[in-house]
């Protein structure tokens, strides 16, 4: 087991969702705030501007990528430069947008929202998690879980039959029972409860042994959690306070790739904040799946 070592100095307010692709050896990014997708393969990195706040993008089987932005869920030619507005589930709800995303075992796209702003009056959570459905040529996005806090991290079990997703707000990962052919979600408990004091659930991804690894904002830490037990089992310090997310990867699939941002950050104290970093561990993990649409 290494520890977190720099990996891209990229100076991102707020670094997410990295995808590998295992095909190609290419490591893929976002930062949220200033609106940008990243690739970076053998020490060249490459950007495009989304014009918008994006909170997820994901590789299709078919080329291209997918991408969960500010105003809905669309198709983008990265890195050409091109994007294409496919649905806008919450478009009644302007204070709100798309936060975390990933595809499921079998090509799904699932993305949830966050609220920035709720509308004078409203209390309650207001986010929800939707999956991308596409019938012929039409696309919608359903609402699968309703009532969420801020939807951030995903991952399935192995044989797809669970899907496990943090909501930050409420600090807690869900197991919520899945169906593999369909997509549907059924019943959800909450598995994992992460204390204040350590920092809030984000990011998230999952290894061979059915170990959940939990990336911990505010916390300076990446962790690793049994979801049977809802005990964490190591916890791994990261050189900045806002830990956002992480994904397996490598020629091995044993290293895993760990974002961070530099907002909400003494810049002094963590200079690094920002940058995408690695650790080589003694597992391996789960694979970054393309949208099968």
């Amino acid at each position: 087991m290494g520890k977190p070592e720099l990996y891209i100095q990229s100076h991102c307010i707020n670094a997410e969702g990295p995808v590998w692709d295992d095909r190609t050896q290419t490591l893929y990014f976002i930062d949220v705030e200033a609106g940008r997708i990243f690739s970076y393969k053998d020490g060249q990195l490459t950007r495009w501007d989304a014009g918008e706040k994006i909170g997820c993008a994901v590789l299709r089987e078919n080329g291209g990528m997918l991408a969960g932005l500010q105003s809905g869920i669309y198709e983008v030619d990265f890195p050409d430069g091109w994007k294409k507005l496919l649905t806008d589930p919450e478009a009644d709800l302007p204070g709100n947008r798309f936060n975390d995303g990933k595809v499921d075992p079998r090509g799904r796209f699932l993305a949830g929202t966050l609220t920035m702003a709720a509308p004078p009056g409203e209390k309650g959570p207001m986010a929800a998690l939707y999956r991308l459905d596409k019938k012929e040529k039409e696309w919608e996005a359903v609402k699968v879980v309703d009532k969420v806090g801020l939807a951030n991290g995903l991952a399935w079990s192995a044989d797809g039959k669970s899907l496990f997703f943090v909501d930050t707000d409420r600090g807690t990962v869900t197991r919520y029972d899945y169906d593999p052919e369909t997509g549907a979600v059924g019943r959800g408990e909450a598995v994992i409860r992460v204390p204040a004091e350590m920092g809030h659930p984000d990011g998230m991804t999952i290894d061979e042994e059915g170990k959940l690894w939990i990336a911990l904002w505010g916390g300076c830490a990446v962790t690793r959690w049994d979801p049977e037990t809802g005990e964490m089992l190591e916890r791994h310090e990261v050189p900045a306070l806002c830990v956002s997310s992480c994904c397996f990867g490598g020629p091995d699939m044993d290293t895993l790739f760990i974002t961070t941002a530099s907002e909400q950050t003494d810049l002094e104290k963590y200079p690094l904040a920002g940058s995408v970093f690695r650790m080589k561990t003694s597992v391996r993990g789960a694979k970054s799946v393309r949208a099968a649409y």
